[in-house]
């Protein structure tokens, strides 16, 4: 097909057992670089742009799909970062995992921000925007049930963190579940000349930072190079977990518990209306205290992606 995203954008409503069709065979090709990069171009022309130019801008996200059951770490980080980082979080509700960031936010009752205005004034007054990714790619709408309806995978699970609204993002954290999906986006990434860091936890096979052992990890930059290596707990004064289930999650009431507690001592010097969402997002665990729901590992889960999150985006 010569044109397959623009098949695949204009008759998922019209079509979709042939767009399902579509989606499952580039699955199972194995989506390359150019197809990851012809979806891209495709829908940054179709996207709702948020124009925030001159500002330092950053965004922590994963593709999904590990099959496990894992706590929200990406969002619990978005919160931790804010206090030094003005953080545009760009998500969804699950499309073919557990429990997608906008499940637990909306649980939790943070603020969404769904137009290019509440995104300009969360980042201005808070620190921090939840910014809606259905709210600002309309064209995708119709693939929701299409991708829902998939066991599996797809290519939008890629492509997710490559296409916040927020124009001139400074820099971004992507967590992949796979090397070869690192591989195949720091490609992506360096061809886009973005400043992105790729990690993938080489333990658990999580899209995060591994408490658990080795991280492989990818960066790109403006230069359009790609530089890789390797790092463990251990460098940044941590211990390792020797059992997933130390670092676990659940259902979106469980994930809920763990987030109000790990982001429960959150350094906030930012306005009121943000302490009092913190303060309600935690109201929401009934008052339990960290060693109820969460572990040491939970909290050492976060904090060394915490440390090398913020190691990075200091660069810029």
């Amino acid at each position: 097909m010569s044109n397959l995203p623009q098949f695949i954008l204009d008759n998922a409503e019209t079509e979709p057992e042939k767009v399902q069709d579509a989606l499952i065979k580039l699955h199972e090709k194995g989506e390359t670089v150019s197809d990851i990069l012809e979806f891209v171009t495709e829908l940054e022309k179709r996207k709702i742009k948020v124009p925030y130019p001159e500002q330092k801008v950053f965004d922590v996200c994963g593709t999904g799909g590990t099959g496990k059951k894992r706590i929200n770490l990406s969002t619990a980080l978005s919160v931790k970062l804010s206090a030094d980082f003005k953080i545009a979080k760009h998500g969804n509700k699950a499309a073919s995992g557990r429990v997608g960031s906008f499940d637990l936010i909306e649980a939790a009752g943070y603020t969404v921000s769904d137009t290019p205005e509440k995104v300009i004034k969360n980042l201005d007054t808070k620190n921090l925007a939840f910014v809606f990714a259905p709210a600002f790619h309309p064209s995708l709408k119709p693939l929701a049930p299409i991708r829902k309806s998939i066991s599996h995978p797809t290519i939008f699970n890629y492509l997710g963190p490559l296409l916040s609204p927020v124009n001139y993002l400074t820099a971004q954290m992507i967590g992949v579940p796979h090397e070869s999906v690192g591989e195949k986006l720091a490609e992506v990434c360096a061809h886009l000349g973005r400043n992105v860091l790729l990690v993938h936890d080489m333990e658990f096979g999580l899209d995060d930072i591994s408490i658990g052992g080795q991280t492989e990890f990818w960066i790109s930059g403006l230069d359009k190079k790609i530089h890789t290596g390797y790092f463990t707990p251990e460098d940044y004064g941590l211990t390792r977990v020797k059992d997933f289930g130390e670092i676990e999650g659940g259902d979106v009431e469980t994930n809920n518990k763990i987030f109000g507690e790990l982001i429960n001592n959150r350094r906030d010097t930012l306005n009121v209306s943000f302490e009092h969402e913190t303060k309600n997002a935690y109201d929401k665990t009934e008052g339990r205290r960290p060693q109820d729901v969460s572990t040491k590992a939970h909290h050492d889960f976060l904090k060394i992606n915490q440390i090398v999150a913020t190691e990075f985006f200091s660069k810029f």
